[in-house]
């Protein structure tokens, strides 16, 4: 028990000054712990975007391909659509003379 009054005052500051010091140091490491995270968090983010960069990159080119394959495809499809006209007609002329 303290006798003097100035003892307990000193000690009571002494421990609050220790505590004071545990806190600021735990929050010293809270704020450490969470920038951390933030910067985790930063280069996750930057590395997802890289890679959705890269697969809709991959993605483009794809149906680009699609695209000019799609065009062949249209003019051998109008292609033999009039080589089916010509041979229409001429089969047409032929029947024609038979009759």
């Amino acid at each position: 028990m303290c006798t003097h009054n100035s003892k307990c005052i000193s000690s009571y500051s002494l421990l609050s000054a220790t505590r004071k010091t545990k806190l600021k140091r735990a929050r010293k490491q809270t704020h450490l712990r969470i920038h951390k995270l933030n910067r985790a968090n930063k280069l996750i983010e930057e590395k997802m975007k890289r890679e959705m960069e890269v697969k809709n990159m991959k993605l483009y080119m794809e149906n680009m391909n699609i695209f000019k394959e799609n065009e062949k495809l249209r003019k051998k499809a109008s292609q033999l659509h009039q080589e089916n006209l010509v041979l229409l007609s001429e089969l047409e002329k032929k029947l024609s003379h038979v009759q």
